[in-house]
């Protein structure tokens, strides 16, 4: 198995098991993540501080209803790509996310919404 879908395959499993704060040690110390769009979520966070506040935000944004289920895995010599479905307030939509690995650590984040306007309407409401 590439070890680059390992590092994606654990990260998942982190989350399943014991959430965000077992997901942390899965990103760099310097990680960007990148969230598009027009709502009140939107904008870069770095650092680990960066995605906990994102988490912080998204829980107050959706009640704690957020969720996310990947459905496929993939994974090469640099980027790893998570196809998944994303949910919120009873709304759901797809989400493919690509990442950089660098030592085994998620680097970089950067989430593509397959309904950008529907993803802002739910996030802003």
């Amino acid at each position: 198995m590439n070890d680059n879908l390992a590092v994606l395959r654990g990260y998942f499993d982190a989350m399943k098991a014991g959430g965000p704060p077992a997901a942390m040690p899965f990103y760099a110390e310097d990680v960007v993540l990148e969230v598009p769009g027009a709502h009140p979520a939107a904008g870069i966070y770095r650092g680990h501080a960066g995605v906990g506040e994102f988490g912080a935000t998204m829980a107050r944004l959706t009640g704690g209803t957020f969720r996310l289920v990947p459905e496929d895995l993939l994974a090469g010599e640099e980027h790893v790509v998570t196809v998944a479905t994303a949910s919120a307030n009873g709304v759901s939509w797809r989400r493919l996310i690509l990442s950089t690995v660098r030592d085994g650590k998620l680097a970089t984040v950067r989430f593509f919404e397959g309904d950008q306007a529907l993803v802002d309407q739910v996030l802003s409401a």
